[in-house]
């Protein structure tokens, strides 16, 4: 066994791309004609340790003990030869080599794990050496040559873009030609046009489309924990729905009395709003769209637009404080002898509607004014000479031009009014509940999103139903509604 280190010919020489921090030349003895080898020890980075004889097998067909001999750091070693297989004669230990000396007391430890996996020598190989180097002194792998286009590849290119252009060209042109040909784009332009398509679809389908799509698949979901998303658990069910209907298993009552009466309080509520706002929008429309110009119109219109100027939930508090046991219109109405205790609103809902009625007003008349200002006032002039009364005018003349404008007032009311939270929070009684209160409750108090996506997505099928019912009261379509 040969030792890579200092010796009578001079140092050791390392390979030029790597420094070696230790080579192990390994020599196995083939064993004698008595039948015994000697292997030799190898010591420890510290104290004292026992050798390690790795078993090689040999070319001829026994194997032999091999122990390789390191420096340790410092010590004495003393080596234990394992037993050859075959042999039944434990080989001795061999005296350890001098350990050179070195700097620091750290040494160098060596495990050899599974040597019966060690690679076979070849017949007449009796040697195995191993190089132990330093990561540090390692050169990286050259990175990988990239290759350029050759002359050839960029030349045939130029070819194809030569003879498909000419086709590309007369194509595009007639694509061009086709869209030019649309009303909407002549109207607003190529570019404009682009830009409202292309951010309307997006708006579509990122703002109402996918979101929706995401609020149904979540409300046939199990409440699981986040990590469980994904799970076996994480499976389709129709508990949300059920729950809605019939409430929890094992009580009294055979259904959700308690949220199925919410959920209807709340579409009627919804409905008697959208009837009040229709009955106070028409005449103003009608007044502002008919009656006046210039500038009385626009003063009109700047009266109507100035208190929305300030935040909903501003002009819900307002509201609150108005109805208010000791709010202004108690106090008056107290003071001119008409009631001799406060009335309360809140639990008459008074001050609900109100708040509804008024916050969403301007939805139902500037749909309104659109449709009655392009009315021509000579119809209604050749009505009132051949004797029609105005509730006669109004019925068959004014209400059948302005449908469109009627149904997408109505519509935008409805759905805004069932979908409130701000206001029924401020202006609802201690017994007034709305809909989408229980929805907020599933979805922060109770921390239910899945039965929060079912109640919501009821609520929305509602709102559906009722834009298809206006539709076919007023025999009006999608398009013409939201034309106006």
């Amino acid at each position: 066994m040969n030792k890579a280190g200092p010796n009578e010919d001079g140092p050791a020489q390392a390979p030029a791309s790597l420094i070696e921090v230790a080579q192990i030349q390994i020599a196995p003895k083939l064993p004698s004609a008595g039948g015994s080898v000697i292997a030799p020890q190898l010591p420890s980075t510290g104290g004292s340790s026992g050798g390690i004889t790795p078993q090689l097998p040999s070319a001829g067909g026994s194997s032999s003990g091999i122990s390789p001999q390191l420096p340790s750091a410092g010590g004495s070693s003393s080596g234990i030869a394992p037993q050859l297989p075959g042999s039944g004669v434990p080989t001795p230990p061999a005296p350890a080599a001098p350990a050179p000396s070195h700097k620091s007391g750290a040494g160098l430890n060596i495990t050899i794990t599974n040597p019966e996996n060690l690679p076979r020598l070849a017949p007449g190989q009796n040697e195995l050496k191993l190089i132990i180097a330093s990561p540090e002194a390692v050169a990286p792998a050259p990175p990988p040559k990239v290759e350029g286009l050759g002359f050839w590849e960029v030349f045939l290119a130029l070819v194809a873009a030569l003879v498909i252009a000419p086709y590309v060209q007369k194509e595009a042109g007639k694509w061009f030609a086709s869209v030019n040909a649309i009303d909407f784009v002549k109207k607003n332009g190529i570019v404009i046009s682009g830009y409202l398509i292309f951010f309307s679809a997006g708006w579509m389908v990122f703002m109402i489309v996918l979101p929706q799509l995401y609020m149904l698949d979540f409300s046939f979901r199990f409440n699981l924990p986040p990590a469980d998303y994904g799970g076996p658990d994480d499976v389709y069910t129709l508990k949300n729905y059920e729950y809605l209907l019939f409430g929890r298993k094992g009580d009294e009552d055979l259904f959700n009395w308690l949220h199925l009466a919410v959920f209807t309080k709340t579409i009627f509520a919804s409905v008697i709003v959208t009837v009040i706002d229709f009955a106070l929008c028409y005449p103003i429309a009608y007044f502002m769209a008919q009656s006046v110009a210039g500038k009385h119109q626009r003063l009109l219109f700047l009266c109507l637009l100035m208190p929305f100027w300030v935040n909903e939930i501003l002009r819900a508090f307002a509201f609150k404080l108005i109805f208010a046991q000791q709010g202004i219109l108690n106090v008056a109405m107290m003071g001119l002898g008409l009631w001799d205790t406060p009335f309360d609103f809140f639990k008459a809902d008074v001050a609900l509607f109100t708040g509804l009625t008024y916050a969403y007003i301007l939805l139902m008349i500037f749909p309104l004014y659109n449709a009655i200002e392009s009315l021509d006032h000579n119809q209604i002039e050749a009505a009132r000479d051949l004797g029609a009364s105005w509730f006669r005018i109004h019925l068959r003349v004014v209400m059948p031009y302005a449908k469109p404008g009627i149904a997408s007032g109505c519509t935008m009311v409805f759905m805004l009014s069932a979908g409130a939270l701000a206001a029924p929070n401020i202006l609802g009684g201690p017994s007034s509940l709305w809909f989408t209160q229980i929805i907020y409750q599933w979805y922060n108090t109770g921390g239910n999103w899945p039965q929060g996506s079912a109640y919501a997505f009821v609520l929305l099928i509602a709102c559906i139903i009722f834009v298809r019912i206006m539709m076919r009261v007023f025999k009006v379509g999608l398009g013409e509604i939201a034309g106006r």
